[in-house]
């Protein structure tokens, strides 16, 4: 093993850059924070578009992968006549087929979708004698077709001249055109391993961050033993891999950079990205020792569900379960005055949309029940979970309600916590 090799095994981190389209934007938002919280990355492994970016980030090229959220469409990926492109996603069916006779001769020849505009971008960005004299590893991973074995690569094992072969290898989705290398066809590595962190550690790294976007693929279970690995996850669920809606991408970029932000403890919360405030929870901490109504804290353990039973911020713990069902928005920072805040408008806003609910007349009320009622069996919700509670509170028997309520509380896990708290702590003049 050479001294350089030696070197950056010892100093830095190597991160690992998960497959998942569009939606690889995600790791962008991660680079951000890791850079704004000064961590030192050696080496990148990637797979599909997380390859895209590893190859990127090797180089330096942050800048561009700011533009690349800014301006990435379909076509600057594919080569697809107008039909078959509607507001930035692909629209494939049989009619546009039929509209497009074109491009079943181009799939045919190319053996899949012409992905030459990406090829074209990586080209004019890409420079694989920087990558190679920048001191940075970049390893990534593919799937040989011609022989049906995965490949995983680093840049001193690759031919001279072949990075953005193998990068464009790595990113063949299934359907797209499959690049030949010295005779061989590839295609997506995502389909092998989605999340490249078993080859990070056969190169022999110990200190690892992972950024999963809970991409389409086989995500291989890391084996963490006998190393230092921070792993990130998105925790909201939008968007999908060929979204190129341009809102998502700016969000997706965003909660990559809270997510790594939270996850290295510069956010406090569970669900929301929240500033540490160890002063709110000590007054918290006080008033629930004894003198609050129903000796709150006392009650933690079935109030809270079971991913918050064993949180220590107790203040916090009420706040997230009550934003939660009143479905508070989640992709901004809070401080806990905020969050607060937040939550009291959006009770007001919930508790008048009850009532313009309720004020259509009494003929209508038993109407109402009903629709309640069928919501709860069919899981269909129209509104927050609190709107839903406050009906059952106000439409139904105290028994019946009952029933509902805890029904309500088996689908929406926040609501006991969440409700104690709008009820106890919110509510003008509480303790």
């Amino acid at each position: 093993m050479n001294k350089k090799r030696i070197e950056i095994l010892n100093s830095g981190w190597c991160l690992v850059l998960s497959g998942g389209g569009t939606k690889g934007v995600y790791h962008i938002g991660v680079w951000k924070a890791l850079k704004e919280l000064g961590i030192k990355v050696e080496a990148f492994t990637g797979a599909s578009i997380g390859a895209i970016i590893a190859a990127f980030l090797s180089q330096g090229l942050e800048d561009e992968l700011d533009s690349f959220v800014q301006t990435v469409s379909l076509d600057s990926i594919l080569a697809l006549p107008p039909e078959l492109s509607e507001e930035g996603s692909l629209k494939f069916n049989t009619a546009t087929l039929a509209a497009t006779p074109g491009l079943f001769r181009s799939f045919i020849e190319r053996k899949g979708l012409d992905t030459s505009p990406m090829r074209n971008y990586l080209e004019s960005k890409l420079d694989e004698a920087a990558i190679r004299a920048s001191g940075k590893d970049l390893g990534i991973v593919t799937v040989n077709r011609s022989d049906l074995k995965s490949k995983e690569i680093f840049i001193d094992e690759m031919e001279e001249g072949k990075l953005v072969d193998y990068v464009m290898a790595s990113a063949a989705f299934p359907g797209f055109q499959s690049p030949v290398i010295e005779g061989k066809r590839y295609m997506d590595g995502g389909i092998y391993d989605n999340i490249p962190y078993a080859m990070a550690r056969k190169r022999g790294y110990r200190r690892l961050i992972v950024s999963d976007i809970s991409g389409a693929g086989r995500n291989r279970r890391p084996d963490l033993e006998g190393s230092l690995t921070v792993y990130i996850k998105n925790s909201l669920e939008i968007g999908g891999i060929f979204d190129f809606n341009r809102d998502f991408l700016e969000d997706f970029s965003l909660l990559g950079y809270l997510d790594t932000m939270r996850t290295f403890g510069r956010f406090d919360g569970r669900y929301f990205f929240v500033e540490p405030d160890p002063k709110a929870e000590a007054g918290f901490a006080e008033i629930t020792r004894g003198s609050a109504p129903r000796g709150i804290a006392a009650y933690r353990p079935p109030l809270f569900p079971d991913t918050m039973a064993y949180d220590r911020k107790l203040l916090l713990g009420y706040l997230e379960c009550a934003a939660l069902i009143l479905e508070v928005s989640r992709l901004r920072t809070y401080t806990y005055v905020e969050l607060a805040d937040a939550v009291a408008r959006r009770t007001d806003f919930e508790e008048r949309s009850l009532a313009e609910h309720l004020g259509r007349g009494k003929e209508s009320l038993p109407a109402i029940a009903a629709t309640l009622m069928k919501a709860v069996a069919e899981r269909k919700f129209e509104h927050c979970p609190y709107f839903y509670w406050r009906l059952a509170e106000e439409l139904l028997p105290k028994r019946t309600g009952k029933v509902v309520k805890k029904a309500l509380s088996g689908m929406f896990h926040a609501l006991p916590a969440g409700i104690t708290y709008l009820e106890t702590f919110a509510r003008p003049g509480a303790a």
